[in-house]
């Protein structure tokens, strides 16, 4: 296994935990805090296309 492929491996499964950490943390910001959803969201969405860009890339290597 290359090593790139190694490496895109463990960081999408190191984002895909953050994500599920975001999603928990998400779900408690209160409903007033405009901005703290708006980075929180910000954060899912790049983490996101992060971890399914890591899996697609390793999945057809």
């Amino acid at each position: 296994m290359p090593i790139l492929t190694t490496v895109l491996l463990f960081a999408g499964i190191i984002a895909a935990v953050i994500l599920i950490v975001l999603i928990f943390r998400g779900s408690r910001i209160p409903e007033t805090d405009i901005e703290g959803r708006k980075r929180v969201n910000r954060w899912f969405w790049i983490l996101g296309v992060f971890v399914a860009a890591a899996f697609i890339f390793v999945s057809f290597t």
